[in-house]
């Protein structure tokens, strides 16, 4: 029983979040594209500050497990390019196939892994999660634009990468993260708790536009490729990331840190990604809403079914 309060207690803040924008949407006091507003915003603001603020805020040096992130990195880089070697050969429409792809390997582990992280062990230092989300976000970007510039048939464009992920707020807020924590670069208090309030918004915020930009009508003449994209993204990849990473000995906060990883929903950061280097933008927005919704289920099973083995404590 024990096992099932505390799955039920880190899913269940996401469903209430994602459940008040849904709520707020059908009464009519914020329109969808309002919350596609706030969402850039949040995204552009509040998620990188968040990030910044995790990293800055735990000991980055021995939070940050070389193996544990160089297997993080190495299972996305393969899982990315099996992707591309399959989901082709059943996609025939390449600005299709090339969304399917970055919706089931890049995930949202800003936004759901700190606060998986943060739900399993309130009490505890998750910096873990936020060094591998600081190495782990700029290799989804460079996947992403070689995907896309791939599948559209031109060769990568190396400097156009380059700019896309010097200009990411997430990436800066990571790496900005990384040096005030290793040069040990002090933030007056008064900034820093000011930071750590804005940051704590970002959680919170981002699900509840989440949830008011859900919208299953205009889903239907993609039913196969989402339902293709929502079992790649929330169970195939789920069980080949944590597999491995049983194999290889990961318990606990190590085992949450990859769970948080390859169980998140697809990155809404997909979705501007796909409009801007012609990919199918209306399907990638679709493969967002979709995973987000049912992530909440397979969050929910992942973590009953380690906190029942044993393997997180």
């Amino acid at each position: 029983m024990e096992d099932f309060i505390l799955a039920f207690s880190v899913v269940f803040p996401l469903f209430l979040y994602m459940a008040a924008g849904w709520l707020i949407r059908r009464a009519g006091i914020l329109e969808t594209a309002t919350f596609k507003s706030l969402n850039g915003m949040i995204f552009k603001i509040f998620i990188p500050i968040m990030l910044f603020v995790n990293i800055y805020q735990s000991d980055f040096t021995s939070a940050l497990n070389v193996p544990l992130l160089l297997y993080t990195m190495a299972a996305v880089f393969i899982i990315y390019l099996a992707l591309c070697f399959l989901v082709p050969k059943f996609v025939k429409t390449r600005r299709d196939a090339s969304v399917m792809v970055q919706g089931i390997y890049r995930s949202n582990l800003v936004l759901f892994g700190m606060t998986i992280g943060a739900s399993i062990y309130p009490d505890s230092d998750i910096g873990v999660i936020a060094a591998i989300s600081a190495f782990v976000i700029p290799e989804f970007n460079i996947l992403s634009v070689i995907l896309f510039e791939a599948f559209r048939g031109e060769k990568a464009d190396i400097r156009h990468a380059a700019r896309g992920i010097a200009t990411n707020p997430l990436v800066i807020g990571g790496v900005l993260g990384i040096l005030f924590s290793l040069f040990r670069i002090p933030l007056p208090g008064l900034i820093e708790d000011t930071l750590a309030e804005m940051g704590g918004m970002a959680s919170p915020l981002a699900l509840i536009c989440l949830g008011g930009m859900l919208s299953f009508r205009s889903m239907r003449g993609h039913t196969k490729k989402l339902a293709v994209s929502v079992i790649g993204r929330l169970i195939v990849v789920p069980v080949i990331g944590l597999l491995g990473g049983i194999l290889l000995g990961y318990r606990d906060v190590e085992l949450v840190a990859l769970l948080a990883a390859f169980a998140s929903p697809t990155a809404v950061a997909s979705n501007p990604m796909a409009q801007a280097m012609g990919g199918n933008g209306e399907l990638a927005g679709e493969i967002v809403v979709t995973t987000s919704a049912c992530c909440i289920i397979t969050i929910f099973l992942f973590v009953w079914g380690l906190k029942a083995i044993g393997w997180i404590s």
